[in-house]
């Protein structure tokens, strides 16, 4: 991993689910041995079942264990099963008596019974809570009620604010942005999850516009009443299955250019391949405006001061743009129809200028408060 320049070396023990995993590899067979040592009163033998899986003796050997579920996986917005699945690691560490820190994410909404108890326990037993948005501050407090009141919760902004961009050596852009004169650039991410209806493919987050057809109309009024070159940028490269073939956000974005009008294709550019984190944040950076339906395709702008707006299909959109101060620049599918939101990013975009100046100023203060607050916390872990 490069930070400012430098290669970290970052050790990833992996676990698995597949049948096919190896016994000690397993996260059902790792939380079975933390529960086995927890429950043992005699320590030599609870240290050497911990000894015994690499899994666990890392978890062992740590000063500082932080939960942060890819930012906003603390619910169950996507099903129960990926909620309890992504709980586990957590539990565990709190088996082994580690202090345990959830990392800056979205917390809730729990529409599951089990969901918000198994949360519950989690947020209890945690020594601190980081929360991306104020929202969730209040959930949290709620949810545990005045016996915690005293629970050590804290708002910080998404840690991806402080993500490093780096420009690829080589990019695989087709057209290639050869574009000349002052004519903007607008970064599009379409997200295939969406475009796809979620995961039981039937509008599970209850959006009011049929996403597939609003990105196509919106890609159209975007030829039709700017000037601007529009660049398709996949932020997921998961792929999701449609009718037995894979769906990747590079696949739906290459379907988009090709269905529009072949007058406005010289003006439109697709991301061909996939990059790293940092990449495809420079890639981004190159935008002067940005619309995203993915959470981190939109920090990877703001966090650049691009304006740009979200495409919100949950609650994470709004806290997150509101602790830069640009929360008027979300639009929730789940409220606003095809035509009013067209027309807001419209708005959104006339006034990108002004609202590039505003995150000047307000994404270095950002950036700041996130260091500040993993170095105090990281120097309370050495203390």
């Amino acid at each position: 991993m490069q930070i400012s320049g430098k290669t970290i070396e970052v050790n990833i023990i992996n676990h698995r689910l597949s049948s096919k995993a190896l016994l000690n590899e397993h996260l059902l067979w790792i939380f079975f041995l933390a529960f086995i040592q927890r429950i043992i009163p005699i320590k030599f033998i609870s240290d050497r079942i911990i000894r015994s899986n690499r899994w666990l003796k890392t978890l062992g050997d740590a000063d500082f264990v932080g939960d942060i579920r890819a930012g906003d996986s603390f619910s169950d917005i996507y099903g129960l099963r990926k909620f309890l699945i992504r709980s586990i690691p957590g539990i565990i560490a709190i088996l082994m008596r580690k202090k345990l820190v959830m990392l800056p994410q979205t917390f809730g909404p729990f529409k599951s019974a089990v969901s918000k108890q198994v949360a519950l326990f989690t947020m209890k037993r945690a020594t601190k809570l980081l929360s991306r948005d104020q929202d969730s501050i209040e959930l949290v407090r709620e949810m545990l009620g005045e016996k915690y009141k005293h629970k050590n919760i804290q708002l910080c902004p998404d840690v991806a604010f402080v993500l490093e961009p780096t420009l690829p050596d080589k990019l695989d852009i087709q057209p290639e942005l050869n574009i000349k004169g002052n004519i903007p650039l607008i970064g599009l991410n379409i997200s295939s999850l969406l475009y796809i209806g979620g995961f039981n493919r039937n509008n599970v987050f209850g959006l009011k516009v049929y996403y597939k057809e609003f990105i196509h109309i919106l890609l159209q009024e975007l030829m039709k009443r700017t000037r601007a070159h529009v660049l398709l940028v996949p932020h997921e490269y998961f792929p999701f299955m449609i009718d037995g073939q894979e769906c990747s956000e590079i696949q739906v974005c290459k379907k988009e250019r090709e269905s529009i009008d072949e007058r406005y294709r010289d003006r439109i550019h697709l991301v061909k391949r996939e990059y790293n984190q940092n990449e495809i944040k420079g890639i981004i950076g190159l935008c002067d405006f940005f619309i995203g339906s993915r959470m981190h395709a939109c920090i990877a702008a703001l966090s650049q001061a691009k304006p740009t707006v979200g495409l919100a299909y949950s609650k994470k959109f709004y806290g997150t743009f509101q602790t830069i101060g640009v929360e008027q620049y979300v639009i929730d599918m789940r409220e606003k129809e095809q035509k009013e939101s067209i027309e807001t990013i419209m708005r959104c975009f006339e006034q990108r200028d002004t609202t590039a100046q505003n995150l000047n100023v307000t994404i270095p203060e950002t950036q700041k408060k996130i260091r500040s607050i993993f170095r105090d916390m990281l120097c309370e872990t050495n203390d």
